[in-house]
């Protein structure tokens, strides 16, 4: 209860600290509700202190904030004089009169509760205009302070109603004083408390700077009174979880007279701790010596809980995402090991993939090996000894070969190598049984970091793998921190395995780490089974294909030299349509037939081999010019019921006159069926292309098309040139401007070929792309 009667009770706002802090109870029995504007107030910011001379109306201290607030001044100094050079107006910037001044009012011994004012410098505080709240504290109780009076300005959070709030505390302050001096001091010093600040005054003209002052602000926090707390030094707050690191900084600052802000773990009287914001100013006198220390504490218990626990959330977060992150770049890794072996169809070139993909994502060097296709891996028992003479190679091997290693530091790529190329011959007796469980299905050995499960080192259990010898001496050189060995396999088969070891320098392989090896060698092995399978595929349609295009044994006449190539379309079992043939007809001229048949499949194929067959029956049988022979073929095919088309050349190169001092040039005779034109290479080094004024249909179309035959002379030496589309043609580049560029390599290879068959091989090295799509046949005859 007040003097002006009953006080409403505070209203909920949802804020514990507006109904457990500002609803205080009073010496007498009052209740004082103060403004919620005391409860913005910023305890965690830095405060100005002044000491007030009451009587003589003089600033006789400010700290280092208070000194920014108003620069320049040499105290002491009127109070007058510091307002001005701060600048202090009230909360919208207007002049504050005298009654109004909070200066001026202590100054009077009217107390301030709590008042809100702006200043205008800048300072520690914040920006030009910052709100402030401003309490007023006599020091009557401490000696030597009677008469002076502590003022301390305080950065709020917000100056919403603060004008409001100041006006209802000024009243309350004031009604409250009509009850006396008791509850006046208790309201001034309630308006304190509310801000959850105390306040401390010690003498520092003492050796061991005791407590001449404490305000009941800090006997709320601590439970000590203020009998107990004043002539003693604070540090009877401190306990067994104190750091005495900061203590010791506390006492250096105090020592040498510096202002300092420290958080300590402090004990209340009841033995509870609480985290307690200390700043500590010194007070100086008109001499320069440092008379008092205030001290301004603030009871951070919940907010060093919060900065704890987000903390530890922060942490939980950056955990959760380094745990993502991790896992994102092994499921990264997993799919670019996927993706990038599911690209390639060479065995070789899927192993140096994985080697290179594996290092350094999941460690530091690995070797690959793989079994022979035609290599089995039953389990076979090793040595007793381990020896090198009880077992050939051959078998401790178990048809195994490393054909792939790789280290992400190229100067230790050697000893990997030298492991890798020797470790198979050199394993001991215990290397050969973990070979042996890792040719099990579902096989995996692991060695663990630290030791083993007997007790060895790393290190010591993988070099007893070895028997002495060059891959052991490699081996510890490289001083792995771990490795790890898993099975390729697929359909119940091992295809080779996967070895990925660690430095010194780095982290040893986890189970996490084990289980993506695992993951890879999954997928590893099915592509290697994938690419082995596409191999034999490849190469049993390729020896269908060649057997389908062997020249027939003395049926290439005398007069020319022949020379056939045959490259099969890079992806498997897709046998195709193209097809070649030479052979002598009756009169002894040499025939040279090149064709394609449409369609990359067993119908291709057999078909081709069909068309094949008729052209070199009608063509060996009969002196039949080209023209003839592509038409009668054309017929044979509508009559047999060959539902396919096909292009085709046909080039017919009569026996040379004998030699003489002029030899006369041959007269080259061919017909072609919508094929790319046959290319003649002179002796004397000239390109040029068979061509007709215009290129019949092709075969299978009609059968009534009328053929063309052309003549052209050839010399003795020259060499004539017939190819498929798959040579010149692709999608990124026409036909003709293949043709164009064919030219130009046979002229250019021409000179370093020593015979036709190499000139052929040049001339694919130069022309074929790195991944045939089509198959290609080349024909040269040489008229000698």
């Amino acid at each position: 209860m007040s003097a002006d009667g009953p006080v409403p009770e505070a209203t909920s706002t949802g804020d514990p600290f507006d109904e457990a802090v500002l609803a205080l109870d009073l010496t007498g029995g009052d209740r004082l509700v103060l403004p919620r504007g005391v409860a913005q107030v910023r305890p965690d910011a830095p405060a100005a202190v002044l000491v007030v001379d009451l009587a003589g109306r003089r600033v006789l201290y400010a700290n280092e904030v208070a000194g920014q607030l108003a620069p320049g001044l040499h105290l002491p100094v009127p109070v007058e004089e510091w307002a001005a050079a701060a600048d202090l107006r009230d909360l919208d910037g207007d002049q504050l009169d005298e009654t109004a001044h909070p200066l001026s009012r202590i100054a009077r011994f009217e107390p301030v509760a709590g008042q809100g004012v702006s200043a205008a410098r800048r300072s520690d505080l914040g920006r030009s205009r910052e709100p402030l709240w401003v309490v007023a504290l006599p020091l009557d109780d401490a000696p030597d302070l009677q008469g002076r009076a502590l003022v301390v300005f305080l950065p709020v959070r917000d100056r919403e109603e603060m004008q409001q709030r100041a006006a209802e505390a000024h009243g309350r302050a004031s009604s409250s004083t009509s009850t006396g001096r008791t509850s006046a001091v208790s309201v001034r010093e309630a308006a304190v408390l509310a801000t959850g600040l105390s306040f401390t005054v010690a003498d520092a003209r003492e050796p061991d700077l005791p407590l001449v002052w404490v305000n009941p602000a800090f006997t709320a926090v601590t439970g000590y009174t203020f009998e107990q707390a004043v002539g003693r030094n604070c540090r009877f707050l401190q306990g067994p979880g104190t750091d005495r690191t900061a203590t010791l900084r506390m006492r250096e600052a105090l020592e040498t007279g510096r202002s300092i802000t420290q958080v300590l773990l402090n004990y209340r009287a009841d033995g509870t701790a609480f985290w307690n914001q200390v700043a500590m100013s010194p007070v100086v006198d008109a001499d320069g010596q440092v008379t008092h220390y205030v001290g301004i504490q603030t009871d951070v218990s919940g907010r060093i809980a919060a900065d704890a626990e987000r903390d530890r959330a922060l942490a939980a977060e950056q955990a959760a995402r380094a745990d993502a992150e991790l896992a994102n770049s092994r499921l990264q890794l997993l799919a670019e090991v996927t993706r990038q072996l599911s690209e390639v169809t060479d065995a070789q070139a899927a192993v140096d993939r994985l080697a290179h993909l594996v290092v350094p994502g999941l460690g530091d060097f690995a070797m690959v090996a793989v079994v022979g296709d035609d290599t089995s891996v039953a389990a076979q028992p090793p040595d007793d000894d381990g020896g090198a003479g009880a077992t050939p190679a051959s078998r401790r091997r178990h048809g195994l070969r490393d054909v792939a290693w790789w280290h992400h530091d190229g100067t230790r790529l050697d000893l990997v190598r030298v492991v890798a190329q020797r470790r198979l011959d050199e394993l001991s007796g215990e290397g050969q049984r973990v070979l042996q469980s890792l040719l099990g299905p579902g096989a995996l050995t692991v060695a663990a970091p630290g030791t083993t499960e007997d007790g060895r080192p790393v290190l010591d259990r993988l070099a007893g793998l070895l028997r002495p010898g060059p891959s052991r001496d490699a081996l510890l050189e490289l001083a792995p921190s771990s490795m790890a060995t898993w099975s390729l396999r697929s359909a119940g088969r091992t295809l080779g395995l996967l070895t990925v070891g660690t430095d010194a320098e780095r982290a040893p392989l986890t189970a996490r780490d084990v289980d993506l090896g695992a993951d890879i060698a999954a997928r590893a092995g099915l592509a290697l089974d994938r690419s082995r399978l596409f191999r034999q595929q490849r190469d049993l349609a390729e020896g269908l294909q060649r057997s389908l295009l062997t020249l027939s044994p003395g049926a290439v006449p005398g007069h020319v030299n022949v020379a056939v190539r045959y490259v099969a379309a890079a992806e498997a079992a897709r046998v195709g349509g193209d097809f070649y043939d030479v052979f002598t007809q009756p009169s002894g001229a040499a025939v040279a037939v090149i064709g394609d048949v449409m369609g990359h499949d067993t119908d291709a194929a057999a078909s081709m081999a069909q068309l094949r067959s008729t052209v070199r029956t009608l063509g060996m049988l009969t002196d039949d010019g080209p023209a003839e022979v592509l038409r009668r073929a054309d017929a044979l095919m509508r009559a047999s019921g060959m539902d396919t088309t096909a292009t085709a050349a046909v080039v017919r190169l009569p026996e040379p006159d004998a030699p003489g001092a002029e030899q006369a040039p041959v007269l080259v005779e061919w017909s072609n069926a919508g094929h790319p034109p046959p290319l003649v290479l002179d002796d004397d080094g000239g390109v040029r292309l068979l061509t007709a004024p215009a290129t019949d249909l092709l075969l299978g179309v009609d059968p009534g098309t009328a053929r063309r035959q052309t003549q052209h002379p050839l010399r003795v030496g020259a060499t004539l040139l017939l190819y498929t589309d798959g040579l010149v043609e692709r999608r990124d580049m026409p036909l003709q401007q293949g043709i164009a560029r064919l030219q130009e390599v046979v002229a250019r290879v021409a000179p370093q070929a020593v015979d036709h068959h190499q000139l052929l091989d040049l001339v694919l090295a130069e022309m074929l792309p790195e991944v045939a799509t089509d198959d290609v046949a080349v024909v040269a005859l040489c008229l000698t």
